[in-house]
């Protein structure tokens, strides 16, 4: 099977949403639908690239970035974040936080498939 996709989001349907169009594309994919969530099912799953939302409830993307990047887990594995806001502040501290990308909400889905093509081939 393809490469392995995690995608993080509490919003169910954005999550659904991303992860069958992955799933099309030829991606594993395993969903998670919040931080902590993302955090253990990281540990668990290896995936080769996580697809992870800023605006969640428990703990917000850019900690669970920032947790994933930091020892004992020293991730490399790519992250593509997404923001329902297209602010430059949100982008900058995204990729202060480890991210490889920030996407803004709603998004197109090519642009998002062509970012991950590109992250992991």
């Amino acid at each position: 099977m393809g490469l392995h996709i995690f995608v993080v989001d509490d919003n169910e349907v954005n999550l659904t949403l991303v992860a069958k169009i992955m799933e099309m594309e030829g991606y594993r994919v395993t969903t998670a639908c919040c931080g902590q969530e993302a955090l253990q099912g990281f540990i668990q799953f290896q995936p080769d690239l996580v697809v992870l939302d800023v605006n969640m409830p428990d703990i917000d993307g850019f900690t669970v970035c920032r947790r994933l990047r930091e020892p004992p887990i020293n991730a490399t594995v790519p992250i593509i974040m997404l923001s329902a806001t297209a602010e430059e502040s949100d982008r900058r501290q995204a990729l202060n936080s480890g991210a490889n990308d920030m996407i803004s909400k709603p998004f197109d889905m090519e642009d998002l498939r062509d970012r991950i093509r590109s992250l992991v081939g």
